[in-house]
């Protein structure tokens, strides 16, 4: 009884659990046809690169990897050296979900925890964040701001809200990085296009 329960169980707890979806195995199947160039030079790569275009609506470099804590543990090394921290909510995907990948792939950048209700960052916490930190000469320089939209938590960041993050960002010589963990959720909820 017990061994029969436990196959028919679902864990949603990460996309990586389940299989593949029928579309995509279909779509892998018709690529594994006939002979392509390799490494990105494709052309399967630059259909999916231009279609990733085309919804985000701009002109792009595009990088294909694993999965999600990938994604988020080379775009944040990207965009910080080992002095630098990322700053994020306390309850972000990048550091309650991804076991201190986004830390060891960028060689020990420091990620700092901010507060905020409903798993929301307000710009008053980034701002306090970043003079706290540049007041202390041996400390990390705050370089990165990663935001998870939707949270870990269901709230979603208004677009107003994004604005305000982002404008208080760049102000403070951050760079903005967004998880994806749950960005085609927010985008759904917000009733918008993902270049919005």
């Amino acid at each position: 009884m017990m061994r029969a329960e436990a196959k028919t169980r679902r864990q949603f707890a990460s996309d990586n659990y389940a299989g593949i979806c029928p579309e995509a195995f279909a779509a892998m199947t018709e690529a594994n046809q006939g002979h392509e160039v390799s490494y990105g030079n494709d052309t399967w790569t630059e259909k999916a690169s231009n279609l990733i275009r085309d919804v985000f609506e701009t002109r792009c470099e595009v990088f294909f990897v694993f999965n999600g804590t990938s994604a988020n543990s080379i775009s944040l090394a990207s965009l910080c050296q080992s002095y630098h921290s990322i700053l994020c909510h306390e309850m972000a995907h990048v550091e309650v979900a991804e076991c201190g990948a986004p830390e060891f792939f960028a060689n020990g950048t420091k990620v700092l925890l901010l507060p905020g209700q409903g798993g929301k960052i307000e710009p008053q916490a980034i701002e306090r964040a970043v003079n706290k930190r540049n007041r202390h000469p041996l400390s990390q320089t705050a370089r990165a701001l990663s935001l998870t939209q939707a949270t870990e938590v269901g709230s979603v960041y208004s677009l107003a809200e994004l604005r305000a993050l982002t404008e208080t960002a760049r102000r403070l010589n951050l760079r903005v990085q967004m998880d994806g963990a749950r960005f085609a959720n927010a985008v759904a909820a917000l009733g918008v296009s993902p270049a919005k």
